[in-house]
């Protein structure tokens, strides 16, 4: 029972220092298009659009200047969907990626417990 009680107590602290370290996610100046940011982004709106256009979304149509992509089928979907159903909650691309950068760090936490 101590060791759960100790385990806990280490869980709660963690996921404080998680939420501290996310306070920059909630600025309107945090440069989210660095490294793979704008990929995720763009990928994202990408399926998005075609999901909504009823396309399949293994191929992206509207990448590669009407051409289409198939980026979905080099990276998994688990990101993107993690983003899509963020997107139902905010109204931009750029705060759902960032809900979605929180949601990782918080639920790696949980997991590890």
């Amino acid at each position: 029972m101590k060791e759960k009680i100790k385990s806990f107590k280490y869980g709660i602290i963690i996921l404080i220092i998680a939420i501290f370290v996310s306070i920059p996610l909630l600025g309107k100046n945090l440069d989210v298009y660095f490294d793979d940011g704008i990929q995720h982004i763009g990928r994202a709106y990408a399926t998005y659009n075609s999901i909504k256009n009823g396309e399949n979304t293994a191929v992206l149509s509207s990448l590669g200047n009407g051409y289409g992509y198939s980026w979905n089928l080099f990276y998994g979907p688990l990101s993107v969907i993690v983003i899509l159903v963020c997107k139902l909650i905010t109204i931009s691309f750029v705060n759902s990626y960032k809900l979605a950068l929180f949601l990782g760090l918080i639920l790696s936490r949980i997991y590890n417990v």
